[in-house]
């Protein structure tokens, strides 16, 4: 299921999975595609519960028409030596958008860099695009964190 993004759609603390190319060689596109999960409510807790709840569901944040990319998840140097990966994985912290000028514009002359700030203040996701979208997968779960377990990220 598609969702019409507003301006102020947030995507904040929202956990990345995986990372896809979805190139059409044909049609000369390149979109790439960030599965997340996506918190879509921060739902009020009773006064006898002392935990928040959320609605999140699995989701593809796809950004369309893409160029310019640089993606550097930099972990640090520990000569081979310790896991040094996020615990808790690389979460989104904001997603930035400036309009620029270029070639790859379409008709209404909208084209952006985009940046996707994560928890790891190292790593760089940066790139042109034309426009974004998220796509929802399966049915949203009421859970007690901002993210799903992988049981809960699969599609019934």
């Amino acid at each position: 299921m598609g969702i019409n993004l507003a301006n102020d759609c947030q995507f904040h603390d929202n956990l990345i999975h995986g990372v896809s190319f979805a190139s059409d060689v044909g049609d000369f596109s390149s979109d790439i595609h960030f599965d997340i999960d996506h918190i879509l409510e921060w739902l009020c807790c009773s006064k006898n519960m002392d935990e928040s709840m959320f609605s999140v569901s699995r989701a593809l944040l796809k950004f369309h028409d893409v160029s310019d990319l640089i993606l550097d998840l930099s972990w640090g140097e520990t000569q081979y030596s310790k896991f040094t990966g996020f615990r808790s994985g690389v979460f989104i912290l904001d997603v930035k958008k400036e309009n620029v000028e270029s070639l790859l514009a379409k008709d209404d002359g909208s084209y952006y860099k985009w940046q996707i700030l994560t928890n790891n203040k190292n790593s760089i996701i940066q790139f042109g695009a034309s426009s974004m979208s998220l796509e929802l997968i399966g049915t949203p779960k009421i859970v007690n964190r901002q993210y799903l377990i992988n049981s809960e990220r699969r599609v019934e």
